[in-house]
């Protein structure tokens, strides 16, 4: 009889240790596809915030090439603004000379 108990209760043990693998590999397959779950939703969130960002740096280039037209732009301002501040200059000093020679001409 003694015999027959171990093998009943190997028996119950086996059927039970089988219930618990199957458990144990459903609750392991859970939690690795929420762990595959939440490594795909970070790694979007990450595609995301890396699209964001090269969106906002060819903005930023754009911008760029941009800013040398405004800035030769400027530059050219200026040189007219040197040329005719010369020019200027010229005729003034042409004005003063008539004037000089008006007044001397008038004493």
């Amino acid at each position: 009889m003694a015999n027959k108990k171990d093998t009943r209760s190997k028996g119950s043990t086996s059927k039970i240790s089988k219930s618990k693998k199957k458990t144990t590999s459903a609750s392991l397959s859970k939690s690795k596809s929420k762990s595959a779950k939440a490594k795909i939703d970070k790694l979007n969130k990450d595609l995301s915030e890396i699209s964001e960002v090269q969106h906002l740096l060819a903005t930023t280039n754009n911008d760029t090439a941009k800013k040398p037209k405004a800035l030769d732009s400027i530059k050219e301002d200026l040189k007219k603004d040197e040329e005719l501040k010369q020019k200027n200059k010229l005729a003034e000093k042409d004005l003063n000379k008539q004037l000089e020679l008006l007044t001397e001409m008038g004493l």
